[in-house]
């Protein structure tokens, strides 16, 4: 697992250079952000480096290829989740879509009380979408129900 930890933190700090690189061409206004997210892509890139180089000494975790062959149900499911949640995006909007991927991903992940599924799904769904549509101004899809499409 080390060694993917590795391969993963560089990839991710090669990310992190080749953002900051193109957004160095953008008005500061428009860099400031993204160049704090690419930032604190590559300290966190170097970050993991770090730890998984201190760790390859001592780490015996099973291999990650054996893990997802185990967990391919669940990985599988999960998929078939996003490519639905993407899909009804425009069909029943956000609202609806991330709700009910929200109350999936949560099942799957192995919490059964319904109650921490709906209020967390709810609360989650409401944060991002007034988040988006009030504080952002960004429009998201309303679907069917509300008129859309």
């Amino acid at each position: 697992m080390s060694k993917a930890n590795k391969i993963t933190a560089i990839v991710f700090i090669l990310i992190a250079f080749g953002f900051i690189a193109s957004g160095l061409r953008l008005s500061f206004g428009a860099r400031l952000y993204p160049m704090i997210l690419s930032i604190l892509l590559a300290f966190l890139g170097v970050l993991l480096f770090i730890t998984s180089h201190k760790k390859s000494k001592t780490d015996n975790s099973p291999n990650p290829l054996a893990i997802l062959i185990k967990e391919h149900k669940h990985f599988t499911i999960l998929i078939v989740g996003y490519i639905l949640f993407i899909a009804g995006l425009t069909f029943i909007g956000f609202a609806p879509a991330c709700f009910i991927f929200l109350v999936i991903v949560q099942y799957l992940l192995g919490y059964r009380k319904k109650s921490v599924l709906f209020i967390n799904s709810a609360v989650f769904t409401l944060i991002v979408y007034f988040s988006f549509s009030s504080l952002l101004n960004v429009p998201l899809p309303v679907g069917i129900f509300l008129g859309g499409i």
